[in-house]
């Protein structure tokens, strides 16, 4: 299990492949398995050196009680970055990660070649995603953990479901899972050992990436949004303003594409790391990007 030792933390990573460095980032409470267990990395290594880690407080990397915003974890990033003697990398960043992502092509331009965000919500583009406090993936959550006798609220609240999971009896969690499925509920693994840290509050902070600050991202810019995305919004916005952005969509996904619909996210990521890296060239085995549309149809 290789870890690199960053600072007074370690973190866990895993590295294949050779050619151009792509870095993934996980999303908040995820960790490095959803790429390990995906057909991503096996499509990119044959191209690409791929490097994935364990984001802090998360998987096996170390979990200390503070430093949880996109700033501090775009520090880590840069970290990671010389530890490993990385290339200025590509990176792929669903939801928080894509947020991490972002603030390191602001904050250490010379190490990120390039950002490909997967249906990222912005703390800074809270304004532009009004309902997000009652965002309707929270909904079959609420449902599964009320059938269990527990009671979440109606409003998007992480340190609640922290502290809830990590009081949950075995007959609890099986409940869940009867509802939920199996892959749904895997994410709660880590889910006590982050009750105890800042993350649940400083994960939401703006941490200096505002509007502003985005739009001052040199780097090409992808965004990679669900074709049922709960952030139209921030996908509109990212693709107008933003000097070097364009829009893609997975078709049939709600907001974990990688899960919902493999092959499409696969393709289409796969697809834009080659044309970044090769300026446009070489693409002809992948197929061109679909319109810029999310739907708002369920």
């Amino acid at each position: 299990m290789p870890r690199a030792t960053l600072g007074n933390l370690k973190f866990h990573y895993q590295q294949t492949g050779s050619g151009p460095d792509v870095v993934l980032l996980h999303g908040f409470t995820s960790n490095l398995a959803m790429w390990m267990f995906s057909p991503l990395i096996p499509a990119l290594s044959n191209e690409f050196r791929v490097t994935s880690y364990d984001l802090r407080g998360h998987g096996m990397s170390d979990a200390p009680p503070t430093g949880y915003t996109s700033a501090a974890m775009a520090e880590d990033f840069a970290q990671l970055h010389d530890a490993l003697d990385l290339g200025p990398a590509y990176l792929v960043g669903h939801s928080f990660g894509g947020v991490v992502g972002m603030h390191a092509a602001l904050l250490y331009p010379e190490k990120v070649a390039g950002v490909i965000l997967s249906d990222s919500y912005f703390p800074g583009l809270a304004d532009l995603e009004p309902n997000m406090e009652q965002a309707e993936v929270w909904h079959p959550l609420v449902a599964a953990f009320r059938k269990a006798g527990e009671e979440l609220g109606d409003t998007v609240d992480f340190q609640r479901l922290f502290d809830i999971v990590a009081r949950l009896t075995k007959d609890q969690l099986k409940t869940i899972e009867a509802e939920m499925g199996t892959e749904s509920t895997r994410w709660f693994s880590q889910m006590p050992q982050l009750a105890k840290t800042s993350a649940a509050k400083e994960s939401f902070e703006v941490a200096g990436l505002d509007a502003a600050a985005l739009q001052q991202v040199q780097q090409p810019v992808v965004a990679l949004y669900d074709q049922y995305s709960p952030f139209q919004a921030t996908f509109e916005f990212l693709t107008n303003h933003l000097p070097n952005a364009e829009g893609d969509i997975v078709p049939e996904a709600r907001h974990l594409a990688l899960l919902e619909n493999p092959e499409g996210f696969v393709e289409r990521v796969h697809y834009h790391l080659r044309r970044f890296s090769t300026g446009g060239e070489n693409t002809t085995q992948v197929e061109a990007p679909m319109t810029k549309q999310i739907s708002t149809d369920a």
